[in-house]
């Protein structure tokens, strides 16, 4: 039985030569029809997903013997998994797709049909939450576990939140702790940034127990079992310590005084939307990228502390060219860091060394390199 998915404003899509084939494979099952541009694309039930995949893999008809992909979506609604296939006996292929409720992620897992699914679940289950139900080993590929969020849902607490924008939402937070002041009217909690400061706070909990295990010589599991004992802690702690008192609201001020934060947060946006193109039209990497922004809000605060320093009636004085040659220094400190790790990097990959083995070579380096600075 097929289910038909027609585009808006378009005719329904015709079953292709692999749908009709699955039909005829497995005569009961409900499929929803669509096309991209390579393949079919073919939508089935949870419930008929086992013996679907079982059949793409095994019945002669089909012998989808290669899994190219998987990958995982999120319509907030529902969290979908797709699986694009390719039969090199009969050169046909197809992407099947399965959905699921956020709140029961859970897909029988196909690692035991390919085995390249077995990391691609892994993955899928990091990056989305996906449980692939029967897998050997979910252990995480990129992340730490009890992270408590899956960094590709949209809901995830730092999906919004860019590095250099850290100083633009603590303005607006001190924007709204004064229009609270000015008005007697408590501002609003803010969900999110508590979500986001949690979350901070874990990893920040993870990369400290993780380091201090590997540094004792720990095997995987005894340091598995330290970071999830020390998440448990950080957890309970959290969950016992009694919630903030509302704190005392500073002295009234002028509503204009708030009216300058937020406009003070507008130049920040714009001065980073402006450096951010520049360094981008210029071709650097991402990480010179950052720090040519970091560079360039903190010389703004510095000229805006300058600024409030002088008396009102005095005009303040023109800046001299030693900031800009400061500024200067510093973005070429941050070339002679990023050529370092560039080259740390390389060295430590034409030595054959594990990913953690480079980890810890580029952060030796960058530290010899602040040491020498320093001298």
């Amino acid at each position: 039985m097929v289910h038909e998915a027609a585009p808006a404003a378009a005719e329904p899509i015709e079953p292709g030569p692999v749908a009709r084939l699955l039909q005829s494979v497995l005569p009961g099952v409900e499929l929803e029809i669509g096309q991209s541009p390579n393949d079919e694309v073919i939508t089935i039930r949870r419930d008929d997903f086992a013996n679907v995949m079982e059949a793409a893999k095994n019945d002669e008809r089909l012998a989808f013997d290669y899994l190219r992909c998987l990958s995982g979506v999120d319509y907030l609604t529902e969290l979908e998994t797709v699986y694009h296939l390719y039969s090199f006996k009969h050169r046909h292929s197809a992407a099947i797709k399965v959905r699921c409720p956020p709140d029961d992620a859970h897909v029988p897992t196909v690692s035991h049909l390919w085995h390249t699914a077995n990391w691609h679940e892994r993955e899928a289950r990091e990056l989305f939450g996906i449980v692939f139900d029967g897998h050997p080993d979910l252990r995480p590929l990129l992340t730490e576990e009890g992270l408590g969020y899956y960094i590709m849902r949209k809901s995830h607490p730092l999906a919004e939140i860019e590095e250099w924008q850290e100083d633009y939402l603590k303005t607006i937070d001190e924007a709204k702790a004064q229009m609270a002041a000015a008005t007697g009217v408590a501002a609003p909690v803010d969900e999110k940034a508590l979500k986001i400061q949690l979350a901070q706070q874990k990893a920040a909990v993870i990369k400290k127990v993780r380091d201090e295990a590997r540094a004792k010589g720990l095997s995987p599991e005894d340091e598995k079992a330290v970071v999830q004992e020390a998440i448990k802690k950080f957890e309970e702690e959290h969950a016992a310590a009694p919630a903030a008192a509302t704190a005392p609201a500073a002295p009234a001020k002028p509503v204009d005084e708030r009216a300058a934060k937020i406009q003070l947060a507008q130049q920040k946006a714009a001065l980073i939307t402006k450096t951010r193109n520049e360094a981008r039209a210029r071709g650097v990497s991402p990480e010179e990228e950052r720090q040519i922004v970091a560079e360039a809000l903190k010389k703004f605060s510095e000229d805006q502390e300058q600024a409030a320093a002088v008396p009102a009636p005095v005009a303040a004085p023109a800046p001299t060219a030693a900031p800009a040659q400061d500024r200067a220094a510093k973005i070429q400190l941050a070339q002679q860091k990023a050529a370092l790790i560039a080259k740390a990097r390389e060295e430590a990959r034409s030595k054959g060394l594990s990913p953690e083995a480079e980890r810890q070579a580029v952060a030796e380096a960058l530290k010899a390199f602040a040491e020498e600075q320093r001298g």
